[in-house]
């Protein structure tokens, strides 16, 4: 509103100032009016000998006119303002490509958006006095800022950084609460950040006590140390909630987790495949947490690593699917810290190019297994299927595998001869099919679309 003020009083001054040399200068017109005839009169009355007052009329009409002529000023500095916004974008790119370690490659946000790319630096410029907003949004042209290191410097603690669809040669680090949200175009277009980590580490790396991160599109993510990751977790975390993700292509899909006191994440409706490297990253590597919840997730084709390993006190896996596929995968669980493992109405596969034989591999890490924690495992309503009937070994637990407390294995169906290897399990309590035909599930074609449906 100030500003507004401010530019009305400029165009005021500048018109004033027009009027002064018009008086006093000779200029021919006093105003740029639409009727010649009265400009003539009052000129005549202004340069008239004796003359004091000029017609009422006239003045008014004169008045209207200055009016008019100064909102046209107003609105020429509005579009003028935009003009520069949108050169110091430009500007702000061509010195990101042109400074050393400098990446710049995006598309615009939207059909509509500028052709001037996204940009990525490391370092804010947002000045430290700014006023924190608790809504910021991202996008080639027209939002509060290009780059998401702004946006985190900007956004208040609890706000919501909102990123427009497009492709974003960029990262975040998020060091208070927020949300964080991408948003979906109608045509399933997303925020897509590609190719760019922050400080070694992730496309995110959250570490602040409550974050969600939501609708985002990550892929190929790496680092010298080959464990970057779509999202990075730190141990400050509390509360965390991933929704609507996909994630490809990458070192790891997510790494880290919560603190181990109190800490919980949740990851619903989300996709991650392809990722994992050098068996050292996985598709999903959490390695903290208090209690880790996916419901309506799909982990997929990890590429050498583990599909889910995971070192949560719990970790609850609900209506989802984790599968090989053709991927170069471990075990598609692997509960290194033992703890509570529960799995439901889930689908769980393994396929020809796997390199463990077992599907689930608990408490396997000696020197990490959890101390004073429950240790119990239940698994029910799940479809558990080798897609390798000429294996030599196809189990469901690795033999190293040490089994604490309670394990409850119950309305499951296997596919493929799968041996349970841990006597106390009864199979009895579920459903044994030697191939997919005698189970009725469609022929192996190496995608998600050859997998029945969670809870089947």
């Amino acid at each position: 509103m100030k500003w507004n003020v401010h530019k009305r009083l400029f165009a005021s001054a500048v018109l004033g100032f027009v009027c002064l040399l018009g008086l006093f200068g000779g200029i021919t017109t006093v105003a740029q009016t639409a009727d010649p005839e009265r400009a003539a009169r009052i000129r005549d009355q202004i340069g008239a000998t004796g003359t004091r007052m000029v017609n009422e009329a006239d003045l008014i009409s004169l008045r209207t006119d200055l009016n008019n002529a100064m909102e046209a000023i107003v609105s020429r500095i509005d579009v003028l303002e935009k003009d520069m916004v949108d050169m110091k974008s430009r500007i702000r790119v061509l010195e990101a490509r042109t400074a050393p370690g400098g990446s710049v490659i995006s598309a615009p946000a939207s059909p509509a958006a500028s052709s001037a790319p996204i940009h990525s630096q490391s370092r804010t410029r947002i000045s430290k006095s700014a006023s924190l907003r608790m809504n910021v949004s991202v996008c080639a042209s027209g939002c509060d800022t290009v780059n998401l290191a702004d946006a985190a410097a900007l956004v208040a603690e609890g706000g919501t950084i909102t990123i427009e669809p497009g492709v974003y040669a960029d990262c975040i680090r998020i060091k208070k609460s927020m949300k964080l949200i991408g948003k979906i175009a109608p045509d399933g277009s997303r925020a897509y950040l590609k190719k760019v980590a922050c400080g070694g580490k992730g496309a995110v790396d959250l570490d602040a006590p409550e974050v969600t991160v939501q609708g985002l599109k990550i892929s190929d993510i790496s680092v010298p140390d080959k464990n970057g990751a779509c999202i990075r977790v730190g141990a400050k975390s509390k509360t965390v909630l991933i929704r609507d993700i996909i994630c490809s292509k990458s070192e790891n899909g997510l790494l880290g987790g919560p603190n181990k006191q109190d800490g919980i994440m949740t990851i619903e409706d989300s996709t991650f495949e392809g990722n994992g490297k050098a068996q050292r990253a996985h598709d999903i590597y959490i390695n903290s947490g208090h209690e880790v919840i996916l419901r309506n997730v799909k982990i997929l084709a990890s590429n050498d690593g583990h599909l889910l390993k995971t070192g949560a006190l719990s970790t609850l896996i609900e209506n989802s699917i984790i599968a090989a596929l053709e991927g170069n995968s471990g075990a598609a669980i692997n509960a290194y810290g033992g703890g509570k493992l529960t799995v439901k109405n889930s689908v769980l596969q393994l396929g020809p190019n796997t390199q463990n034989h077992n599907f689930i591999g608990y408490a396997d890490e000696a020197k990490r297994v959890h101390k004073d924690a429950v240790h119990e495992i239940l698994f029910e309503n799940n479809w558990i299927i080798y897609d390798d009937t000429k294996r030599c070994c196809r189990w469901l637990f690795n033999k190293r595998s040490t089994l604490l407390d309670n394990m409850t294995v119950r309305n499951n169906k296997f596919v493929g001869g799968i041996d349970p290897i841990v006597r106390t399990i009864d199979m009895r309590l579920n459903k044994e099919y030697a191939d997919r035909d005698e189970a009725g599930l469609p022929k192996y074609n190496g995608t998600i679309a050859s997998m029945p449906k969670p809870g089947s």
